[in-house]
């Protein structure tokens, strides 16, 4: 038979068999009493059965066009599009900075972990550097996971104090550049999350790798001009000659850097938050082309069945059944 033939999306559980139940019920009811009053008035009940054989179809066809039956199947090609975005984060001292509420670096992890869910459906992971870098999460669909590595990150997870955004930038390089094939077609893009200080120059040859292999830079620029003290432990950073170290946002360097790259230059300040524009800049980004594949799916047929009980439905309301002669 072709109905059990068929494969079916859902099965029959206890809701369809509740329903059937109710069904039958209550037209065992309805036709046990027609069939008294028939008996009374010496006329016939048989008529009925008509009637009830019809509903019993057509609310059999419904049941059967809500398990989704499907026979014969068609092949789609299905394509699969990607992007890998990793976020860099600066955990220099000077992100220690107070200028910004409660500091910079605490504030960026906030608002990147509020916001972290308009990626959408990219592969994020971490890198994280001072005055060496290295992978602080590899790249991943698991927000969670993500989340909760970026809320742990703190200055104190370098030993040695300072900035060097050239080994930044060749980690970077090395983890897209050592990628499977399939991985290399992806869409690539740096966030970097810095205040731009102490820098210091960019290796020409790692800015000419960069474009070379097409990568995206987004930079947040994490403080404020007037710059702000260091928190250290209970007191505030100080140079050698005793005096409170201020640490301020460099704005230029980073636009400049920015541009070098024709990225985009994003802010966060008190007043400030471009955090989620940033993300969403991140999530335009278009995502290549990474696989086309074949894919065999079966029909769904459930309309046959859906139409054949509305044809039944108006055969039931326009057509009555004399159960009684007068």
């Amino acid at each position: 038979m072709i109905i059990l033939s068929m494969n079916w999306i859902k099965p029959l559980t206890i809701v369809e068999f509740v329903f059937i139940g109710i069904f039958l019920l209550v037209y065992a009811t309805y036709f046990i009493r027609l069939y008294l009053v028939a008996r009374r008035l010496g006329t016939t009940a048989r008529s009925v059965i008509i009637k009830f054989i019809i509903r019993g179809i057509y609310l059999g066809l419904c049941i059967l066009g809500l398990l989704g039956p499907s026979f014969g199947v068609n092949e789609i090609e299905a394509q699969a599009t990607g992007k890998d975005i990793f976020l860099v984060f600066d955990l220099s001292r000077s992100m220690d900075a107070i200028d910004i509420e409660p500091s910079r670096l605490e504030k960026t992890k906030f608002e990147i972990t509020k916001n972290l869910d308009l990626l959408k459906s990219d592969r994020v992971g971490l890198i994280v550097f001072s005055s060496d870098a290295y992978t602080h999460t590899p790249l991943t669909f698991d927000r969670d996971a993500i989340k909760l590595f970026i809320q742990k990150l703190n200055t104190n997870l370098f030993l040695q104090n300072g900035t060097d955004l050239n080994a930044a930038f060749s980690l970077i390089l090395k983890k897209f550049q050592s990628s499977h094939t399939l991985n290399s077609r992806k869409s690539k893009v740096i966030v970097l999350i810095s205040d731009g200080e102490d820098f210091g120059k960019i290796d020409p040859t790692v800015i000419f790798e960069l474009k070379k292999n097409k990568i995206n830079l987004l930079t947040l620029g994490v403080g404020t001009p007037q710059g702000g003290l260091i928190r250290d432990g209970l007191e505030f950073k100080k140079d050698k000659e005793g005096k409170e170290v201020i640490s301020k946002l460099n704005t230029a360097y980073l636009i400049n850097l920015t541009k070098s790259l024709n990225g985009k230059y994003f802010q966060l300040t008190n007043q400030v938050n471009g955090v989620s524009d940033l993300l969403k800049e991140a999530d335009k980004v278009e995502s290549n082309w990474v696989d086309t594949r074949k894919m065999t799916v079966a029909n769904n047929k459930y309309y046959y069945f859906v139409i054949l009980a509305l044809i039944l439905m108006i055969i039931d309301i326009l057509f009555t059944v004399r159960t009684i002669k007068i």
